[in-house]
C-alpha cells in the first residue's frame, strides 16, 4: 500500500421505485398541484414558467423539472436528488417512480441518508419496499497524474468493451472512455472537469476534508453500470448493489485494465494484449477500493429534515422571484420604492428584535493546549453543558462565527498543508461576503460555475 490519497464511493445511482395500490390517489395529488398553480397564472393570463410550480410531498418542497419520456420530473431544492413519477396506465411494462440520486446529496448527507429520506419519507406511502436499480458509477478519486494514459493502453475481457475514445491534446489527455453502455469506464481531471461546474466549492471542500491537496492532480476512475450488465452478477435492487458494490468495482478493475505497453513488444500488443500485467498503480486500488467509510455517513430522518430545512441565498432567489411573480398575478402594485422601504423597515426590525432577545444558553469555547479551537458547547440555565449539533459546511456560518474560524485559520496556517489549505477556504469565503476586500482577493478556486444539465 502507497501513500498516494484514494476516495473510493458511489458517484450516483438510479432506480425505480415498485408502486402499491395508493400510488393512484398520490399520482392524482401531484397532478392536481401542478394544475393548480397553471390554473391561477392562467387566469391572470400571465405566462408562467416550469421553475414557477413547485409542489410538497409531505414536507419536502420539490421543483417541477418538466415531462420527459412519459414522466413527470421533481427536483428537491437542495439538489440532493431527482425524482419522476408517470401515470399508473401508461406504459405499463415500466415502474411508475424513477429516481436519481445527485452528487451533491451523496457528498453532503450521505448515500444511506438519502435513500432513507427518499424511500421511507417522501415515498413510504405508495412504494411496496422494492427498488429495482438502473445505474450505478462506482468512483474512486485518487491524488495521481494519470494525464500520460493513452487509448492503447487498455486491456480489455470482452470485445463490446473496446470502443475506446480520448480528449486531450498532444501533451496530456483530459478524459478518455472504455466501452460503452452497459458497462464503460470514464477516467478524466477531476480538477478540470470542476471548472464549469456549480458543485467546484463543495467538492473541493470535500477533498479537503480527506486530506487531498487541491494544488496536486486529482482525478476520477469511474465504471458506469446500467440495469442489463448489473443482472449478469444477480444485481436486481438498490440493496443488492450496495451489498456487492466492493466486489463488483474489483471485477470491473479486470475486465478493463490499464496496462503498460512500453514492458512488452508491438506484436503482443496486437495479438496478446491481456496477458500483459497490470500497472501496479491499477492494482493498487482495485486491492485497496472499499466503502466501509463511505457507507457510514448515515444520519437519522430528524436531522436530515434539519439540514435541508437550512436557509441559503438559492432558497432566497426561489422564495423571492415566486413571490413577486405571484403579486403580480394579484395585481398587487410593486416598485422598487416599495421593496427599498420594506427591506428598510424589515432590516430595522430585525436589530430591534435582536436586543431584546435573551438566549436560552451562553456560547462556550473549548481549545487545545497548541491554541486551536476543540469544539463549540453550549452552557444551559441549571448548569447542563450541551455540544450543539452542525450540519453546515463553512458557507452556512454566520458572520460573527465566519470571522472567529477565520481568525484561527490565520493563526495555524503556517502548520500544515492542511492547515494552509483551511485558511484559503475560510479566505475566499471571507472575500465572497465582503469582509475583505476584493483586491486582496487570492482564491484556490480557478473555475467558473456551469449549471447541471437535465
Amino acid at each position: 500500500m502507497s501513500n498516494i490519497k484514494k476516495i473510493f464511493g458511489i458517484d450516483s445511482l438510479y432506480y425505480f421505485a415498485e408502486t402499491n395500490e395508493n400510488y393512484d390517489d398520490f399520482f392524482l395529488d401531484i397532478l392536481d398541484q401542478i394544475e393548480n398553480i397553471k390554473g391561477n397564472f392562467q387566469k391572470r393570463e400571465i405566462e408562467h414558467e416550469t421553475k414557477d410550480i413547485n409542489i410538497t410531498i409531505k414536507t419536502i418542497s420539490l421543483q417541477y423539472l418538466g415531462k420527459n419520456e412519459g414522466f413527470h420530473w421533481f427536483r428537491d431544492i437542495n439538489e440532493f436528488f431527482k425524482i419522476g413519477f408517470k401515470d399508473k396506465k401508461i406504459n405499463q411494462g415500466l415502474n411508475d417512480i424513477r429516481v436519481q440520486l445527485q452528487g451533491v446529496g451523496i457528498y453532503t448527507i450521505g448515500i444511506k441518508s438519502l435513500l432513507a429520506l427518499i424511500n421511507k419519507d417522501v415515498l413510504s406511502e405508495c412504494v411496496t419496499g422494492n427498488f429495482p436499480i438502473t445505474r450505478v458509477d462506482l468512483n474512486c478519486f485518487i491524488q495521481y497524474d494519470f494525464s500520460f494514459i493513452t487509448k492503447e493502453m487498455f486491456s480489455t475481457r470482452k470485445r463490446n468493451y473496446t470502443t475506446v475514445s480520448e480528449i486531450g491534446n498532444a501533451t496530456s489527455t483530459q478524459t478518455i472512455y472504455v466501452g460503452k453502455e452497459p458497462f464503460k469506464l470514464r477516467m478524466y481531471n477531476k480538477k478540470q472537469e470542476l471548472k464549469k461546474s456549480k458543485k467546484k466549492d463543495m467538492m473541493y471542500e470535500y477533498f479537503l476534508n480527506h486530506d487531498f491537496d487541491i494544488d496536486d492532480d486529482i482525478f476520477n476512475i469511474e465504471f458506469e453500470l446500467h440495469r442489463t450488465h448489473l443482472k449478469q452478477y444477480k444485481i436486481q435492487t438498490v440493496d443488492d448493489l450496495l451489498c456487492n458494490a466492493v466486489k463488483l468495482f474489483k471485477i470491473s478493475m479486470e475486465d478493463i485494465r490499464l496496462i503498460d505497453i512500453n514492458s512488452i513488444t508491438s506484436n503482443t500488443i496486437k495479438n496478446n494484449k491481456y496477458q500483459t500485467p497490470s500497472l501496479p498503480i491499477w492494482n493498487e486500488i482495485k486491492e485497496e477500493y472499499n466503502l466501509k467509510d463511505f457507507l457510514q455517513i448515515e444520519l437519522s430522518l430528524d436531522r436530515i429534515k434539519r439540514t435541508i430545512s437550512l436557509y441559503d441565498d438559492n432558497k432566497f432567489v426561489i422564495e423571492y422571484t415566486t413571490l413577486l411573480r405571484k403579486a403580480f398575478m394579484h395585481n398587487i402594485h410593486i416598485d422598487l420604492l416599495f421593496l427599498e422601504l420594506l427591506f428598510k423597515n424589515i432590516k430595522e426590525s430585525l436589530i430591534k428584535t435582536d436586543d431584546k432577545i435573551k438566549k436560552q444558553y451562553i456560547d462556550i469555547e473549548s481549545y487545545n493546549p497548541d491554541g486551536t479551537l476543540k469544539e463549540n458547547l453550549r452552557l444551559f440555565h441549571g448548569g447542563k453543558v450541551v455540544k450543539p449539533l452542525d450540519f453546515s459546511s463553512i458557507s452556512k456560518l454566520s458572520i460573527h462565527k465566519l470571522i472567529k474560524y477565520y481568525d484561527i485559520t490565520v493563526l495555524n496556517m503556517n502548520k500544515s498543508k492542511h492547515c494552509s489549505n483551511l485558511y484559503y477556504v475560510a479566505k475566499q469565503e471571507m472575500i465572497n461576503r465582503e469582509l475583505l476586500p476584493k483586491e486582496d482577493k487570492q482564491t484556490i478556486f480557478e473555475e467558473e460555475e456551469n449549471e447541471d444539465g437535465f
